[in-house]
């Protein structure tokens, strides 16, 4: 008795090995790689064992292969959420940060981003979570500065060096 055919598409293994070697995103080449094992014969549960994934996940591809071709294999764009601040609110505050707080009317003297997020709340009514705000500043074009008490590249002993000169004059 026959296994049931699972790929409707005419295959062509050697065309899809070549793709799979040209491709530089590993999600498709596992993709590519499960259509070719289905091809060869090997069964489904194998296949998933093998690219840890699920049956569900396999006969998913297989589904998008069906239909589609190579490129129901490739993800589409997903935009995500619409953003909380609109364009014009993101440039304001984006204008708003490039100066320091005090200018603002806060007491600090840099920005934090529980300072950030008080103010976006304050001054846009909008609420982000305490993790989202470094990926949502570093969007904006902002990096992330951690104040250090001395320079990490500054050394140990020209450090000393420089307190036995500046301590005598302190005297004076």
């Amino acid at each position: 008795m026959s296994r049931k055919k699972v790929l409707e598409r005419e295959v062509d293994i050697d065309k899809l090995q070549k793709i799979r070697k040209q491709e530089d995103d590993p999600k498709i080449r596992d993709r590519i790689l499960g259509i070719i094992m289905i091809e060869k014969g090997m069964k489904k549960e194998e296949i998933a064992d093998l690219l840890s994934i699920t049956d569900v996940t396999l006969w998913r591809w297989t589904k998008s292969y069906n239909e589609e071709g190579i490129d129901g294999l490739v993800d589409e764009y997903r935009s995500g959420r619409n953003s909380k601040l609109s364009t014009e609110e993101k440039e304001d505050l984006k204008q708003t940060l490039k100066n320091k707080p005090k200018e603002v009317g806060y007491d600090k003297e840099a920005w934090s981003t529980k300072l950030v997020l008080h103010h976006i709340k304050e001054e846009y009514g909008v609420e982000y979570h305490p993790r989202y705000i470094q990926d949502f500043l570093r969007n904006l074009g902002f990096e992330l500065k951690k104040p250090r008490p001395k320079h990490y590249k500054s050394s140990e002993k020209n450090r000393k060096e420089y307190y036995k000169e500046v301590k005598p004059l302190k005297k004076n």
